[in-house]
């Protein structure tokens, strides 16, 4: 179920049940977003640098292509503009493999926090594994490192 939500009473009925959402970032800063890099964005620009060695780059390739086949993506008219990604954290298979990415940005000198909140202000879209939310300073964000 992938969606553009834009009302409080749809966006609410559907995150009832997430306990928490899970955001994990490095500390480099996004030219979109303005935001600190989601760890898949970071691992596009790892994949691309040159500095894996072969064995790395092929699991790193084999983690991104995994989620490009089992993350659904937001439709083709969706603008993320400064919104950000969370997964939820009923997400579980999703959140494994971002850990294994987090593993391999740490091994590169990247820092990676995780980032949790229990309610995003203002979430434009929703799918089964994440959302997609404008930074609010209503937003419950706890950092853990």
């Amino acid at each position: 179920m992938n969606r553009l939500l834009t009302s409080d009473r749809s966006r609410k009925s559907s995150r009832y049940n997430v306990a928490v959402f899970l955001r994990f970032v490095t500390t480099r800063i996004d030219e979109n977003s303005h935001r600190p890099r989601g760890v898949l964005v970071a691992s596009y620009s790892l994949l691309d640098s040159g500095l894996l060695g072969s064995d790395e780059w092929k699991r790193l390739r084999e983690i991104l292509d995994w989620f490009n086949a089992h993350l659904p993506h937001p439709p083709k008219d969706f603008v993320a503009g400064r919104a950000v990604f969370w997964f939820k954290s009923t997400a579980t298979g999703s959140i494994s493999r971002i850990w294994e990415l987090v593993y391999l940005l740490r091994h590169h000198s990247h820092h990676v926090e995780v980032h949790k909140c229990r309610h995003l202000a203002n979430v434009l879209y929703e799918d089964e594994f994440q959302v997609a939310a404008y930074p609010s300073k209503r937003d419950g964000k706890i950092t853990v490192r």
